[in-house]
């Protein structure tokens, strides 16, 4: 594979260099205040993005019984459920490339 000698190099503006309408000590000083107004369902979805957030991504109970089960011998694996589930999941995969 040969690479295009035609594309340029682009070159971005210094993130540094002050913009228009801002001053270099404050650079929201020179920017108007503006007042943002959440549409009902906007503010139940952050709430809901709230909640969320609060509810641990591992459930700590559930492994820690899964472990004990698993230590005393008490926990049973279904094999045929297991083979099932990834022939089912080749299955999806196979059907969704076509």
């Amino acid at each position: 594979m040969k690479i295009d000698p035609g594309l340029k190099q682009v070159t971005l503006a210094d993130p540094v260099e002050a913009r228009a309408g801002q001053t270099a000590g404050n650079p929201s000083a020179a920017m108007p205040q503006t007042d943002v107004h959440l549409s009902p369902r906007a503010a139940q979805l952050k709430q809901m993005e709230t909640r969320l957030a609060a509810i641990p991504a591992v459930d700590r109970a559930r492994v820690d019984s899964i472990k004990a089960a698993i230590a005393s011998g008490q926990y049973a694996i279904d094999t045929g459920n297991i083979a099932e589930s990834l022939l089912d999941s080749v299955r999806e995969t196979l059907h969704g490339a076509r």
